[in-house]
């Protein structure tokens, strides 16, 4: 599976800083790369988020859900604000908006006539 975390470096409304706390935020991603690599997480790409309230998204692949649960307890431990989520390309997700349509209307249809059976 996919997904994708968001990491807050810095407190929130810090101030723009240059030099020397710049390389230490760059050790700080490593290190968390590492932890991710720890508990089952493959990171594939880490991007430096611009305008928002979090400073970096990993984009990663695990086998186990439960890896995004750990990914957000490691940044917690460590003193990040993270969100974690599962995510999917923009094809599979379109899909699944089919699909689930599909089982809304056929489930609306099967109750619809078990409850005409019922009534026979």
């Amino acid at each position: 599976m996919q997904f994708i975390t968001l990491v807050q470096l810095r407190p929130a409304g810090a101030y723009t800083e240059t030099g020397s706390r710049v390389a230490a935020r760059a050790t700080q991603w490593r290190h968390l790369q590492h932890q991710i690599q720890l508990v089952g997480g493959r990171v594939n790409q880490i991007w430096n988020v611009l305008g928002n309230d979090y400073d970096l998204m990993f984009v990663c692949e695990a086998d186990d859900p439960k890896t995004l649960h750990r990914i957000d307890a490691i940044c917690k431990a460590e003193g990040y604000a993270s969100k974690t989520h599962p995510a999917i390309e923009a094809a599979e997700y379109a899909q699944l908006v089919e699909d689930t349509a599909d089982v809304l209307r056929t489930g609306g249809a099967r109750r619809g006539s078990g409850t005409e059976r019922d009534e026979a």
